[in-house]
């Protein structure tokens, strides 16, 4: 009689099964990430007018923001190699949410500042957690995530973005804005959090720490090399976001309709790319993914900025937002793998370099506008793109956590 190997292993299937459950709670995780600093960026006109802070004193302001966000995510990923991800999720989730009332009370440049460097740095903490506990919930599914739960990001700027939108238009003031959806946000937060802690299985939890670990270098080079990538990505990330509308306006006089439709293409394209990603990085290979996607990037900015007609500047962005899609997901991937057990350390010293590139690429690019045309500014992310491309084998998979360069490896993750 043969044996029955259908089920042989009824852990596993036990163990995919709480996983994905874990899984659907993360991904409200995500989209409250995405949703909080769109409803800050939102109103900052207004928060402006409100504090009385001039054009130099909001740029110092969120410049501490940034540096905030620098600096937790480097403190904070050593923290969670410290104790599970899902534990800290929903409390940073709901930090960051309430945190958001801060800049609507600040009355002048230092409470502004201030205000800012905590949102920042709340945020930042809730970026890195939900970041980590994905790359270690990869592993009991069997599969890469973070593409997919990067969608969520997205989708929760859009929801972010046209809630600001909506109390613009209801006149209402940004510290009201503020207070109602960060409370709304706090509330929503905390409807995932049981299923969060309860379903995820032990696999996809922090490893244990049996015996010593080789003592490797805070900053190894293969460390630097996809911080450096992230920095680039994310820099292309933003300077499209802030510059592209204001291209359309000023290379073939798009109305205002027109100039957001742009915009528009490239987030929607961002978002579809996302959702593709992950299966894509199961067909393609994660080296791949990320060569062919900065090419497809490349090919967007050569279409929008060398033939400047609506139709092409339209079709331009949108495959930019779809080359650039799934690189910092991949990215961060990547980062998850060098080591197992510094997981959280090594996803937050890159997202920490990652963060360098809109802090510097704002000022960079803005001034090469001012002396040629945004055009002229927006060959920073051209030549970003292609060192992304160059760069790709950076990314390659490596022996630890098995995920993600699986192209021709049937699909799963596993050893290499």
């Amino acid at each position: 009689m043969k044996p029955d190997t259908a089920h042989s292993n009824p852990e596993r299937g036990t163990s995919e099964k709480r996983a994905l459950y874990a899984r659907s709670a993360l991904a409200g995780y995500f989209f409250l990430t995405g949703a909080v600093l769109p409803v800050w960026a939102s109103r900052i006109p207004a928060v402006k007018e409100q504090s009385g802070v001039g054009a130099d004193e909001l740029g110092l302001a969120l410049l501490c923001m940034g540096v905030g966000a620098i600096i937790t995510a480097r403190v904070g990923g050593t923290l969670l190699d410290r104790c599970a991800p899902r534990f800290v999720i929903a409390p940073a989730a709901v930090a960051s949410s309430l945190c958001l009332a801060l800049p609507g009370a600040a009355t002048g440049p230092r409470e502004l500042a201030v205000a800012l460097f905590v949102l920042g740095s709340a945020h930042s903490l809730l970026n890195i957690s939900v970041n980590t506990h994905a790359a270690f919930l990869q592993q009991p599914l069997g599969r890469p995530l973070l593409s997919s739960f990067h969608a969520f990001v997205s989708l929760g700027a859009s929801f972010g973005a046209l809630c600001g939108v909506v109390t613009a238009h209801a006149d209402l003031g940004p510290l009201a804005t503020f207070q109602t959806m960060g409370v709304l946000l706090a509330l929503a937060a905390l409807i995932p959090a049981r299923a969060l802690v309860r379903y995820t299985p032990p696999t996809a939890d922090v490893p244990a720490r049996g015996g010593r670990s080789p003592r490797r270098p805070l900053l190894s080079p293969v460390l630097l090399a996809l911080g450096a990538m992230t920095m680039a990505a994310m820099l292309s990330e933003s300077a499209v976001q802030d510059w592209s509308a204001l291209y359309a306006q000023e290379s073939v006089g798009a109305s205002g309709a027109m100039a957001a439709a742009v915009f528009a293409s490239f987030t929607v394209m961002m978002t579809v790319g996302r959702i593709l990603g992950d299966r894509l990085a199961l067909l393609l290979g994660r080296v791949n993914l990320l060569r062919y996607g900065a090419i497809t990037a490349a090919c967007g900015f050569a279409l929008a900025l060398g033939l400047p007609a609506p139709a092409t500047v339209l079709a331009g962005f949108a495959l930019i937002g779809l080359g650039l899609s799934c690189a910092v997901p991949q990215l961060f991937s990547a980062a998850a793998e060098i080591d197992p057990r510094h997981v959280g350390r090594n996803l937050g010293t890159v997202a920490a370099i990652g963060y360098v590139g809109p802090l510097v690429g704002a000022p960079a690019i803005g001034l090469l506008s001012e002396q040629g045309g945004v055009g002229t500014g927006l060959l920073v992310p051209v030549l970003l793109t292609g060192a992304l491309a160059l760069g790709a084998g950076s990314a390659r998979r490596r022996a630890g956590m098995g995920t993600a360069d699986t192209a021709g490896r049937g699909g799963r993750i596993g050893p290499a």
